[in-house]
């Protein structure tokens, strides 16, 4: 197994390539003058930050973290300058959807990439100061920004092509000037078999039995024009269709909201840009579920999920952000 770390030492950067054989590990110090993250022979990476760390993982894994001279909830740390190779990443357009995108420079990388897949196609040398590509097999590099403690990170570039990892508690009593596993980092000459086997060191987790059941979210359905009666008409559907669900999500249209008014629609700005925000006033269910008759009434949303769940054979309820269970107490799976 072979890995990549790197260190410093009067002032150049080390690259320690380790190559475990058994219980003996054989460590090569190679000096480097200039502040890259080299993989494989390939400069990913220039100007890579002295406060930039890497610990190994397994293989040819690592994870990245960086510190800091003051302690704060959150932090922003340039990982490096990217610029020429091609990569596709996830990210976080809106609070709870994420879609990709495909560039191939670090300050096209969106705030709040969940995943970048960096493809690269050529070779790096340095001469007179200067990165000359030549062409070269395919090599891929996945990024993961993970939880390190209490803070979750994620990927941002900035306008001079950095590459930037964000970390944050979310709480500013939270704080810490140091993470030594913020993003997991893995390579491989396949992207299918990369991303498969990166997900091998989180198996450990144990997988919820639901994962396996069929469920039916109602979104793609009714949108925000979800009520009971097209509920009950759509489960009717799946079980007559040799379908039936064994859990049903009740994504959005069933809480008191507002519609606000954010920005004025700019031709110019964004196409994820919104426009209008939905505010949420109470988690009590809205009319369209109250009093509503199927046969008989139902007072609340508590006798009409009691009521599908015993009539259609659902084990769980869950709805978007919250979970119907604190709704209905009384009602056992």
């Amino acid at each position: 197994m072979k890995l990549a770390l790197c260190g410093r030492c009067d002032g150049l950067r080390i690259f320690w390539s380790l190559f475990r054989c058994g219980a003996t590990v054989v460590c090569y110090v190679l000096p480097f003058k200039d502040d890259c993250l080299i993989v494989r022979d390939k400069v990913v990476l220039s100007h890579v930050p002295r406060n930039i760390t890497v610990a190994p993982a397994a293989d040819e894994a690592a994870f990245i973290g960086a510190s800091s001279s003051n302690s704060s909830s959150r932090h922003v740390f340039s990982f490096g300058v990217l610029e020429g190779y091609k990569f596709m990443c996830f990210f976080r357009f809106k609070l709870w959807w994420m879609i990709p995108s495909f560039e191939d420079s670090g300050c096209e990388v969106p705030a709040e990439t969940q995943m970048l897949l960096l493809e690269t196609r050529e070779k790096s040398t340095v001469q007179n100061g200067l990165f000359e590509p030549t062409t070269e097999n395919s090599l891929y590099i996945l990024l993961l920004p993970v939880l390190d403690g209490p803070f979750r990170a994620s990927l941002q570039g900035n306008t001079v092509n950095e590459l930037e990892f964000c970390i944050e508690s979310g709480d500013p009593n939270v704080q810490t000037s140091q993470v030594t596993e913020a993003v997991f980092m893995n390579l491989g000459d396949n992207p299918f078999k990369l991303i498969r086997n990166s997900t091998r060191y989180w198996q450990s987790t144990k997988i919820p039995a639901h994962v396996d059941w069929f469920g039916w979210s109602i979104w793609d359905a009714f949108y925000h024009k979800v009520d009971p009666e097209g509920i009950e008409k759509g489960l009717k559907r799946r079980i007559k269709g040799g379908f039936p669900p064994k859990f049903l999500i009740i994504d959005e249209g069933w809480q008191n909201k507002v519609m606000e008014v954010e920005a004025e629609p700019d031709e110019t700005d964004s196409p994820y840009h919104a426009t209008s925000v939905d505010r949420l006033t109470s988690i009590e269910e809205n009319d369209k579920f109250k009093s509503f008759r199927s046969g008989k009434s139902y007072a609340n949303l508590r006798e009409f999920v009691k009521f599908i769940k015993e009539e259609y054979g659902l084990k769980y309820t869950p709805c978007f952000n919250i979970c119907f269970e604190s709704f209905v107490k009384n009602v056992h799976d």
